[in-house]
């Protein structure tokens, strides 16, 4: 087979996972590599799909990266495990789970393991992860701490499994294990007809009762919640898919409020009790009162709770203080203490240098070794033998001076796997990352995981990050019987509820802005096009010289264009540049982009794969061409084009996708107010100029109010002012107008009043009254009206008193939903 030339050349040292000794592909590899052989149009394209869906999904998506480059990428072939070999596996890090739960109990708990002198007192209280507020002396005591655990295990060459690293604190990338799993058998489905792997889903449904089995027991329906501490953490993707896989709310810190020992979600309702939470945020900054004060992404008075029994945290605080590699030189005395067990599945050989014999061995073999920091800040390991002569001087006084803080060990040879390297297959060292969830006969391994090359000179590094190159991990079953999903999980009663209010505070807060800033990119947009359109058609004609001198002013009003430019000569070079140069201006467009992915990407957790897809892969392609039409009019309307259909598109999705509840009416009613308030302020806002050109008045009125067809269907093409107003103010019939935003408007305050039991002031009856007479004043005699008169003054009048209330409204709004009682607990505004 082509693709397979040169696997055959891997280091002598290193075990192969997919060629025996005597240069035969092993028995479980023969499935996979058969249907690769088998694809008609080779495997480049199945790669190129799947990559393009793990994109579109965000799971490759590095918020913190201003350029989008992808955190890891994607490797299709999978590592295969044969049967009898992960039940090896599964016995050995079920049993190391339970040891490591076990220490954890002790640690803190009694502390026995110290006071028999088999455990250092240095590793757990010089270990940053111990956390002394946790210690249980009298109250609730966790019923496991390790609820989840992942451990990077390493096949080195004499066939053995190791454990290369335990994962405690937060166990990351089930997540993404999940998500490869779902885009490689879209990308592969023969190999998924024709391989008996075993599926993943009945790990997720077990897990989900577990965690809930973890709640206080006194509570019959206990409320889960995943507890993130934001779209900016890396693996952000991850904590949104949890949500979304075991069915809970996605919480951040600011979402949460403990009062008398009890832990609530800040809904628009209320406060909403929560019983379980699975931890996707680090233990020190669980709480500002008893831990980090310098925390912004906790709950004041969580540590309380728990030791109250209210709450019950998976996994419990502190957890990662077991996952320092100096522990692993004692687990084995350990296992024979705590389990009676000699262990199962051996680490790789770690000294702790903290032991005088372990310190002498490892500066007499320093040239040799790798060292690592062990109890303080995380750290890359350091291979002493490429460093200066300076430098190695250096490390070997830190480590005469603190030796605690050191471990050193040789350097490790991973095992080889086939990589897909673009053209053909090439061998790869690999470590693979297996999953576990504590049940309530002790735990339960996902059968699959994640494998990762690793990056650099050993595989030591980014041991506690995901990134380079991973692969999924397939778990052959012994016969198709083990492949079947099991039946029916046993289910709860739940009430049957409609038109909840039990969204979060900061959730309603974001959608509205949300709301609120894709209809600006609309207006913005068009409003630019309007102009461009203008511009573009090269001389320009007094009617369109009037015009665009209104617009100038309309953009500079907008902030689109600097206060100079806009009020240029429109025939001028300098006014046709300001407009092209507001592609790339860091003003306008580029801001309110650069809003709506912020709050898109906080709320993952509330759009369907559709609406993601739409607010980000295609808005960054939106923003790209944007940019790239700098300086060229034809370029920039097409973007100004493509700003339209893609806002359309993700309000089309909006508009099918979304219950009609209360996350909806709150992103529509933020869109209903901006659109009432760009009617009066753009649409409009020819009308407030002085003296006033009643054609271009007209005439910018139907265009920017997209009424312009419906206008001359109407009208026959006459314009006249009463018709106009009338269309763009008063027609409750069309989606454009006025009157539609304000009665929309006052449908969803009081939707949000019955839901919420929270009254927002409707805008009043009356107000409508005044508009409409203002109009009227415009169905007389022509020349009743043509002048600047009683008429303009109270249409003018009516537009300023509407405009006021919109804004008091928004600020109503802001202090009735978003700023949760008491004000203390209030969450801040993401918008505006």
């Amino acid at each position: 087979m082509e693709s397979l030339r040169g696997l055959t050349s891997s280091p002598a040292s290193a075990y192969d996972e997919l060629v025996t000794g005597q240069k035969s592909i092993r028995y479980h590899w023969q499935g996979i590599l058969s249907v690769i052989r088998a694809l008609p149009g080779g495997l480049g394209e199945r790669v190129e799909s799947a990559r393009r869906q793990l994109e579109e999904s965000g799971a490759t998506v590095n918020l913190l990266d201003d350029r989008g480059a992808p955190r890891w990428s994607f490797d299709p072939l999978p590592l295969v495990i044969a049967p009898d070999e992960w039940s090896m596996i599964e016995e050995g890090v079920i049993q190391r789970a339970r040891l490591l739960d076990a220490v954890l109990a002790d640690i803190y708990g009694p502390q026995t393991l110290l006071k028999e002198h088999l455990l250092p007192p240095m590793l757990v209280h010089a270990n940053r992860h111990f956390l002394r507020p946790a210690r249980v002396t009298d109250g609730a005591r966790p019923g496991r701490y390790l609820a989840t655990y992942a451990v990077d295990l390493v096949r080195l060459s004499d066939g053995r499994w190791h454990v290369l690293a335990d994962h405690t604190e937060v166990p990351a990338g089930i997540g993404y294990a999940l998500e490869m799993r779902r885009v490689l058998a879209r990308s592969l489905p023969e190999a998924f007809r024709s391989i008996p792997v075993r599926h993943l889903r009945p790990f997720v449904d077990r897990w989900h009762d577990s965690l809930r089995a973890m709640a206080p027991h006194d509570v019959a329906q206990p409320n889960m919640a995943v507890l993130t501490p934001g779209s900016l953490s890396s693996t952000y993707f991850e904590h949104v898919y949890l949500s979304r896989s075991l069915g809970v709310p996605l919480v951040e810190g600011g979402d949460l409020v403990a009062r008398d020992g009890q832990v609530s979600i800040k809904t628009l309702a209320g406060l909403r009790p929560v019983h379980m939470l699975l931890r996707r945020l680090d233990s020190a900054f669980i709480d500002p009162l008893e831990l980090r004060a310098d925390s912004a992404l906790g709950v004041t008075g969580m540590v309380e709770a728990t030791r109250t029994g209210r709450i019950a945290l998976a996994n419990a605080l502190g957890s990662g203080v077991v996952e320092t590699p100096a522990l692993m030189p004692f687990l084995e005395r350990l296992g024979q203490r705590l389990l009676g067990q000699k262990l199962a599945l051996p680490s790789v050989d770690v000294w702790w240098l903290g032991e005088s014999s372990a310190l002498t061995f490892a500066l007499a073999n320093l040239d040799l070794m790798i060292v690592r920091p062990c109890l303080g800040q995380d750290r890359e390991p350091i291979v002493v033998g490429m460093l200066e002569p300076a430098e190695r001087k250096a490390l070997e006084a830190h480590i005469r001076a603190q030796p605690g803080q050191f471990v050193a060990q040789y350097p490790t040879m991973p095992s080889l796997t086939p990589k897909w390297d673009g053209q053909s297959l090439s061998p790869a060292a690999v470590v693979m990352r297996v999953f576990l969830a504590a049940d309530q006969d002790g735990y339960t391994v996902l059968p699959g995981g994640l494998a990762r090359e690793p990056a650099g000179d050993t595989a030591l590094r980014s041991l506690g990050r995901l990134n380079g190159t991973l692969k999924d991990v397939w778990v052959l079953a012994e016969d198709a019987a083990d492949v079947q999903i099991p039946p029916t999980r046993r289910f709860h009663h739940l009430a049957v509820e409609r038109g909840s209010a039990d969204l979060q505070s900061r959730v309603a807060d974001n959608l509205f802005w949300l709301g609120r800033y894709i209809e600006r990119l609309d207006n913005d947009s068009r409003l630019l096009r309007t102009t461009a359109i203008r511009v573009a058609q090269g001389a320009v004609s007094p009617r369109d010289a009037v015009e665009l001198r209104l617009l100038g002013r309309l953009l500079d009003q907008a902030n689109l264009m600097d206060h100079t430019t806009a009020l240029a000569a429109p025939e001028s070079t300098v006014f046709a540049q300001g407009l092209t140069a507001v592609a790339s201006d860091d003003r306008g467009l580029a801001t309110v982009l650069d809003a709506i992915q912020r709050l898109t990407s906080t709320m993952r957790d509330r759009f369907s794969a559709d609406m993601i897809t739409a607010a980000g892969p295609e808005m960054a392609l939106v923003r790209q061409r944007l940019l790239a039409a700098r300086g060229n009019l034809d370029p920039l309307l097409a973007a100004l084009d493509e700003i339209v259909r893609f806002v359309a598109t993700l309000s089309g999705l909006a508009q099918e996708n979304m219950t009609r509840g209360t996350g909806w009416r709150f992103l529509d009613l933020g869109r209903r107010l901006e659109r009432a308030q760009h009617v009066l302020n753009a649409a409009l806002g020819a009308f407030t100029q002085s003296p006033i050109d009643w054609d271009a008045a007209m005439r910018l009125a139907l265009e920017l109010c997209d009424s312009t067809i419906t206008y001359r269907t109407r009208y026959l093409g006459q314009l006249q002012p009463a018709p106009v107003l009338d269309l763009v103010m008063l027609d409750d019939g069309n989606p454009r107008a006025l009157m539609f935003q304000l009665h929309a408007i006052n449908g969803h305050l009081d939707y949000l009043a019955n839901a919420s039991g929270v009254r927002v002031p409707a805008i009043p009856d009356s107000l409508e009254k005044d508009i409409d007479a203002a109009v009227r004043q415009f169905g007389g005699d022509e020349q009743a009206w043509r002048h600047e008169g009683l008429a303009l003054a109270m249409l003018r009048d009516v537009m300023a008193d509407t405009d006021t209330r919109l804004d008091q409204l928004s600020e109503a709004i802001t202090r009735a939903y978003f700023s949760h009682v008491p004000a203390a607990q209030a969450v801040g505004s993401s918008g505006g």
